[in-house]
């Protein structure tokens, strides 16, 4: 009866401790992400932006000009609209941008937030088979200022942007992924 006991107790503890490995089955949401990134067709609506935190980003918090529930260094995106779309070989940027302006802009721009219409320059796909996201680079050019974007996205059709500007300190965005309905705000050439 001991001998019994000892083997079921065990059995238990070796079938109990055996590596279990899970295997993720791709579903059909992470497939539609992946054709929308190998079509190039996919648009990103940001929730909340992170600007750099500095000197200036706390004067404009304590004046009391950020939105509802924001702070210095995360701002509410919800309700203002704003957009990153890729159609084919071309871009449209319209991202509302809170931070330090580093090199004088040009004049006569009425754009107060990054905005670019066009094809980029050095664009890159990566997927990281282990982590399960893609990862898209690519710069833009808007008269005298470049951009340098890098897209995550996740397989929750989650996105970070982080842009880097040269005239602009550096900002990042939080939002979701969605099939575009409209691409008549992309410049096709």
């Amino acid at each position: 009866m001991r001998a019994l006991v000892f083997i079921l107790i065990t059995g238990s503890v070796l079938i109990g401790c055996t590596s279990s490995k899970k295997i993720i089955e791709p579903n059909a949401k992470s497939e539609t992400l992946e054709a929308m990134i190998t079509k190039k067709a996919f648009a990103i609506e940001s929730d909340w932006m992170y600007p750099m935190a500095t000197a200036s980003m706390n004067a404009i918090a304590n004046s009391g000009l950020l939105p509802p529930g924001s702070s210095t260094n995360s701002i509410n995106l919800i309700g203002n609209p704003n957009y990153l779309k890729v159609y084919g070989d071309s871009i449209a940027i319209d991202l509302p941008f809170y931070g330090e302006r580093q090199l004088a802009g040009s004049y006569g721009s009425n754009q107060g937030g990054i905005v670019f219409k066009g094809i980029p320059d050095q664009y890159e796909v990566t997927k990281d088979e282990k982590k399960q996201r893609h990862t898209i680079k690519f710069r833009v050019k808007n008269n005298s200022e470049s951009y340098r974007v890098i897209i995550t996205l996740y397989p929750n059709w989650g996105t970070n942007i982080t842009i880097n500007s040269s005239h602009l300190t550096s900002i990042r965005y939080r939002g979701t992924v969605f099939v575009p309905e409209d691409d008549s705000t992309v410049v096709t050439n």
